[in-house]
C-alpha cells in the first residue's frame, strides 16, 4: 500500500472517530433546530464576504507573482486552490496551486513555492495579531483557557520565527541539503537531484523578500488583514446567522481556533471532525453550551463547504475552458 492510500485512510479514521465522538455528545434535534435558525439574508451577505476574500487572496498573489498573471485568471486559480485544499488531508491540496501555476501559467515550480510560502507566513501573522486583540478585549478567561492560548500562541510564533530565520539563513539550507545527500552517496539519484535544484530556486526567490521596499511589504501585509477580517466577518455572519448572540471579538476568538486546526499535520478529510472539534472547543470556552457548540460547528462546515466547492467547481470549468481554447489555438 502506497503512502498516499495510507494517508487518505488514516485522515477518514480520524474522521469518523472525531465526528462520532462529537455526534454522541448532542441530539441530531438540536442540529435541526439550528438549521431551522438559518437567516437566508445573512447566508447571502456571508457569501459576498467569502467570495471578497477570495478576491484579496487573489490579489496577494498577483503582488507575490509580480503582476505577471492576471487578477482574473489568479481568481480561479484560488477557487480550485481553496477547493482542493480544503477536501485533501494534510493540506496537501496547497499543491494545486504550484501545479496550475505551472500547467496553465507556465511558472517555474519554484516560483510556486515561494509565493504561496509567503502567503501562508503573512497569513500567520495576521492571525496571530487578530486572535491576540481579540484575547486582550475580552480579557477575563479562565487560567484553563489562557493556558491554551499561550500554548497556541507559542506554536504560531515559532512557525513565523521559523520561516523568518529560513529567509535570513536560507542559503545554507541546500548546502546542507548536498552534503547531507553527498555523505549518503545519494546525489547522484535523478529525483534528489532536481529537489534539491528546485530548494535552491525557491530559496533565491524567497530572498527577494529582503530587498522588498516598505511600502510594498506594507501593502501585502494590509492586504493579508483584509483577507483575514473578511474571514472573521464572514464567521461572525454565519454564527449571527445562526441565531447565536455574540460580539465580533468573541466570534474572532472562538473561531480561530477551528483556523488553527487547519495547520495541524494530522486532519480528516475535507477537516471534517478536526474543524468542528476547534469550533467547539472555541465556543464553549466563550460560554456557549457544548451542544449548541458542536451543532453549530456542524452546520458551519456543512455551509462552507458549499460555499467553497460552489467556486472551487466554477473555477475548475474556468480553468478547462481555457486549456481546451489554447489546445484549440495550437491547432
Amino acid at each position: 500500500m502506497d503512502k498516499n492510500a495510507i494517508r487518505i485512510i488514516f485522515a477518514m479514521v480520524v474522521s469518523l472517530t472525531l465526528l462520532f465522538i462529537l455526534y454522541s455528545q448532542i441530539d441530531i434535534d438540536d442540529i435541526l433546530y439550528t438549521i431551522g435558525l438559518l437567516d437566508p439574508f445573512y447566508l447571502l451577505i456571508a457569501f459576498m464576504l467569502y467570495v471578497g476574500n477570495y478576491f484579496f487572496r487573489s490579489l496577494r498573489f498577483y503582488l507575490l507573482l509580480e503582476k505577471k498573471i492576471s487578477l482574473r485568471d489568479l481568481f480561479t486559480v484560488v477557487c480550485v486552490h481553496n477547493m482542493t485544499n480544503n477536501i485533501f488531508p494534510a493540506r496537501t491540496g496547497e499543491l494545486s496551486y504550484i501545479y496550475l501555476l505551472k500547467k496553465i501559467h507556465y511558472k517555474k515550480i519554484e516560483e510556486g513555492i515561494a509565493s504561496l510560502l509567503i502567503a501562508r507566513f503573512l497569513d500567520f501573522v495576521s492571525i496571530m495579531v487578530l486572535f491576540l486583540m481579540a484575547t486582550y478585549t475580552i480579557g477575563n478567561l479562565t487560567p484553563a483557557t489562557m493556558h491554551l492560548v499561550w500554548i497556541i500562541t507559542f506554536f504560531m510564533l515559532s512557525l513565523i520565527m521559523l520561516f523568518v530565520m529560513f529567509v535570513h539563513f536560507g542559503k545554507k539550507v541546500p548546502q546542507l541539503f548536498r552534503a547531507i545527500a553527498f555523505r549518503l552517496k545519494l546525489d547522484h539519484i535523478n529525483l534528489i537531484s532536481l529537489l534539491l535544484d528546485k530548494t535552491d530556486g525557491t530559496i533565491e526567490r524567497l530572498q527577494l523578500l529582503k530587498n522588498y521596499e516598505k511600502v510594498f511589504l506594507l501593502k501585502l501585509i494590509m492586504v493579508s488583514l483584509t483577507i483575514w477580517l473578511l474571514m472573521y466577518s464572514f464567521n461572525f455572519l454565519l454564527v449571527r446567522a445562526m441565531n447565536i448572540d455574540l460580539n465580533f471579538m468573541l466570534v474572532v476568538f472562538a473561531t480561530s481556533f477551528a483556523i488553527f486546526t487547519t495547520v495541524l499535520p494530522i486532519q480528516g478529510i475535507g477537516g471534517f471532525g478536526t474543524l468542528e472539534s476547534g469550533w467547539a472547543i472555541g465556543f464553549i470556552t466563550v460560554g456557549l453550551s457544548k451542544d449548541v457548540a458542536i451543532s453549530s460547528g456542524l452546520i458551519y462546515h456543512t455551509i462552507i463547504l458549499i460555499y467553497f466547492l460552489l467556486l472551487g467547481i466554477w473555477g475548475t470549468m474556468l480553468i478547462k475552458k481555457r486549456f481546451r481554447n489554447e489546445q484549440n489555438h495550437l491547432l
